[in-house]
């Protein structure tokens, strides 16, 4: 990435939006954009829904630039009425829940229509760049977001009045294409490190799926694996702890995301039992086995405790905890165990001694070991663009904090 040419701001000026340079100006939205309505065709017409237009609602707008929706109309619904956008116009929601929290906006890469909770605003290009006025809008999204009104039902609401109203700090038009180029810049990088992440994440999760099942095998490995039970290499540990009212509690969380501290306000009961969990062990959620919520407790949290709801294990030395942990993390084993569940629908719990009867087959521990490093080699550098990943983001903050506020000046 080039590194930029920036110079300080020297003279400014103080607006409602605050302070600016002297040269910039301080139109309303309502004066660089035409609003535009949405609509929904009809449903029960299947023809209309049956193109490839892409038609925008709320969940759509994920994303700054918005390439693709969901759900898509055909031209026979644009004939028949159906508004469209052109390209470069801002879609912004102004009616639903997810304004509540932000107001959320994105740039059309290409045509489109969308529904009724969204406006489109067409901007003026003498007056202002559509890119810029974009980043603009999300430079300023929390005070958009304090104007945000509550409807019917707790829905959020943006009125097109103070919507049209809203100040824009507006440079010259040159400046406005040049921050707009250097911001674009910024978001290519970070979509590019969003798609390497996500490559090597699925990478990963093939490379799990195959060995640990033994499709795949790494070099210098051979033999049929044996068929085991977890209980072969697990034993259920009830060292007793505390109680409720003073134990240093544990949370497993969903998916293998972990065990954490539990922050709890209230004061537990002295009549619950507790049991002291040590680093190294492999501890689950009864209620939540089948949506994956497995750990092995790390050092820093080695003597907290947990009840009986979330059983701790010793490993033995036939089993690697981390080639174990990454056996159960796989979506494919825990959706699976249904079966090992007792209790209703929304209660199902996997106890211990089920747990402990289900087979697998099982490598021999230097085959684990090496599985398990390599798996960890893989998270360490998905970790690593993860990182990085919001260095690029903190830079892109802070430019917009700086350019689109005057703070810092760019020479188009």
């Amino acid at each position: 990435m080039k590194t930029l040419s920036l110079n300080a701001s020297q003279k400014t000026k103080q607006t409602p939006a605050g302070e600016i340079p002297v040269d910039w100006a301080l139109p309303s939205l309502g004066q660089l954009v035409s609003m535009r309505s949405g609509g929904t065709p009809a449903r029960s017409n299947e023809e209309f829904w049956s193109g490839e237009k892409p038609w925008f609602s709320g969940k759509d707008l994920k994303s700054f630039r918005l390439t693709d929706s969901i759900e898509h109309i055909s031209e026979i619904a644009v004939k028949s009425g159906t508004r469209l956008a052109p390209i470069n116009s801002l879609l912004i929601l102004v009616r639903g829940m997810t304004l509540l929290k932000e107001v959320p906006i994105g740039l059309l890469t290409r045509q489109a229509s969308f529904n009724q909770d969204i406006k489109a605003m067409i901007p003026n290009k003498k007056l202002v760049d559509p890119t810029y006025l974009g980043y603009c809008i999300l430079a300023y999204n929390r005070r958009l977001q304090n104007m945000v009104t509550i409807a019917g039902h707790g829905t959020g609401r943006l009125q097109l009045e103070a919507l049209t109203e809203f100040p824009i700090p507006l440079p010259p038009l040159p400046e406005q294409k040049k921050i707009a180029a250097i911001l674009s810049t910024w978001d290519r990088a970070i979509e590019a490190q969003q798609a390497l992440i996500a490559a090597k994440t699925e990478r990963k999760r093939g490379l799990m799926q195959q060995l640990l099942t033994g499709i795949k095998r790494l070099p210098g490995f051979k033999g049929k694996w044996p068929k085991q039970k977890f209980g072969d290499f697990l034993t259920e540990s009830r060292l007793l702890g505390s109680d409720g009212s003073t134990a240093q509690k544990i949370t497993i969380k969903l998916y293998g995301k972990g065990v954490f501290p539990k922050n709890e306000v209230r004061i537990g009961s002295k009549n619950t039992k507790y049991y002291s969990r040590r680093e190294g062990q492999f501890i689950y959620s009864k209620l939540d086995f089948l949506n994956g919520a497995f750990a092995i407790l790390p050092q820093h949290l080695d003597g907290y405790e947990s009840t009986l709801d979330l059983p701790a294990f010793d490993v033995n030395e036939n089993a690697d905890p981390r080639w174990l942990l990454a056996y159960v993390r796989r979506p494919y084993f825990y959706t699976k165990q249904v079966g090992a569940a007792a209790g209703g629908r929304k209660a199902r719990r996997v106890n211990p001694n089920e747990f402990l009867a289900l087979s697998l087959k099982t490598p021999p521990i230097e085959e684990q070991t090496a599985i398990a490093d390599l798996l960890d080699a893989a998270s360490k550098e998905i970790t690593l663009l993860t990182e990085q990943l919001e260095t690029l983001r903190e830079q892109k903050r802070g430019l917009m904090q700086n350019l689109l506020t005057g703070k810092v000046r760019v020479k188009p």
